[in-house]
């Protein structure tokens, strides 16, 4: 991204960026346009849509949320964020399903829109960074694609959103209390030597490259991504909490000592560094806030296959917590602490990573009388090499294994998720059994 002078001042408020929103600014990927940064949600809706309602209902969304109607620049060397006065006028668009260009033999024309959203980038410059897409597919049915880049949206974001817009489709004169503003929340305090001096010491020496060292940099292709999705079967999902409960843990705790698990299973490598996003939020008035308020959290643990399951949950959860007691130490920061330099995928913290995130609106909610589905969407560009992500919706658990086809395969990726169900049933049974025995990896002297 190019400095640029930022655009209508005179019907434009100008902020610092936070921490999060600087680095994906200066990402070293953001210049390729190739989607990577796109959010996409897409629904299904089904019943008697008032078009016109909806589009008032989202435009009203960018009104609550300055956030979605800014645009993002270079000021120096740090980034801003300009709120506009007004949603961008193209915000919302609808189109005719037979209106679309015809997708491939294996997709509809409507799925063949979802990919191309997907990887065609918003523009941080001129806007808008959200945009909203509605097909006509029936009289009574319609798919609604809403686009954001990441820069303006992060987990708990979506469920704020979608609680928003429900509330104003029902009722287009509502007026709810004003919303938090990303751009009202203030930075927090200076990081301490002590803080920035764990980082380094935890992360030095850098642990090894879990994955074979490919390239990527030299072939443009190699980050394409591939998905493979799964969802826990009901009775590893009550095996899950049940076993989360009873070692005092979370869901999350669980799942990424799993993952840790079968990374050592899956790569030979017992010492692996990962990154995993996490919130930023640290005060209650700000936790209805929309905006990116994720940083990268470096986890590292070395796992020891002779001791058991629950020893290596207890281990996990603790360097967690050190860890997440810590987010606030800036990414970059802790990279110029360790001399990396930011985005460079030979270094082992960006080889693979473990997202978990909670979704409280069931599928197949309701927009006042119109029927809401969620319809499973991928990415067509990886962001690193593996990464293990998990939604959990009320009563279920969702699983995907996003990975860069440069670096892993589909055939790999689909073995990594059935072995990571397997552990994952195996360790929920019996905790006190050995990672060895669990994933069935004989040790070695």
């Amino acid at each position: 991204m190019t400095e640029q002078q930022p655009p209508a001042l005179s019907t434009a408020r100008v902020f610092a960026a936070n921490a999060s929103q600087h680095r994906l600014v200066i990402h070293p990927r953001r210049s390729a346009a190739d989607g990577m940064f796109n959010v996409l949600t897409r629904l299904r809706l089904t019943g008697p849509l008032d078009t016109d309602r909806l589009e008032r209902a989202l435009r009203r969304l960018a009104v609550r949320h300055a956030v979605l109607r800014s645009t993002f620049a270079l000021h120096g060397d740090r980034a801003v964020q300009i709120v506009h006065a007004d949603p961008h006028p193209d915000l919302f668009r609808t189109v005719d399903q037979d209106d679309l260009p015809a997708g491939t033999a294996d997709e509809s024309p409507v799925d063949a829109l979802a990919v191309r959203l997907q990887g065609t980038s918003l523009s941080l410059d001129h806007g808008p960074v959200f945009q909203c897409t509605l097909v006509r597919v029936a009289e009574d049915e319609h798919e609604l694609f809403l686009v954001m880049d990441h820069i303006v949206i992060d987990e708990r974001s979506k469920g704020i959103l979608i609680k928003d817009l429900r509330a104003y489709y029902a009722d287009p004169d509502a007026e709810p209390a004003p919303a938090p503003q990303l751009h009202e929340v203030p930075p927090r305090d200076e990081v301490s030597a002590e803080d920035l001096d764990y980082w380094t010491r935890r992360l030095t020496p850098l642990s090894p490259r879990p994955l074979p060292d490919v390239s990527l940099r030299q072939d443009p292709d190699a980050f394409t991504a591939g998905a493979v999705h799964f969802t826990l079967p009901a009775d590893t999902t009550a095996a899950l909490d049940r076993t989360a409960a009873a070692h005092r843990a979370t869901p999350f705790a669980v799942m990424l000592a799993v993952y840790y698990a079968v990374l050592w299973d899956w790569t030979g490598t017992a010492d692996t560094t990962m990154f995993v996003p996490t919130d930023t939020r640290s005060e209650e008035e700000h936790f209805d806030a929309v905006g990116f308020f994720q940083t990268a959290t470096f986890m590292r643990y070395e796992v020891r296959p002779e001791e058991s399951f629950a020893t290596l949950l207890d281990g996990v959860k603790r360097m967690a917590a050190a860890a997440h007691a810590r987010r606030h130490v800036p990414m970059l920061q802790i990279l110029d602490a360790l001399d990396l330099e930011y985005g460079d995928l030979r270094h082992p913290v960006y080889q693979t990573g473990f997202t978990y995130a909670s979704n409280d609106v069931d599928n197949g909610w309701q927009l006042d009388g119109i029927r809401v589905e969620n319809v499973l969407s991928y990415p067509t560009v990886a962001q690193i090499e593996l990464l293990f992500e998990v939604m959990r919706s009320p009563g279920m658990y969702r699983c995907e294994v996003v990975h860069a086809l440069g670096a892993v395969d589909r055939e790999a990726a689909e073995d990594f998720a059935r072995r990571f169900q397997s552990v994952l049933a195996a360790a929920t049974e019996d905790p006190a059994r050995t990672v060895s025995a669990l994933t069935g990896r004989a040790l070695t002297r």
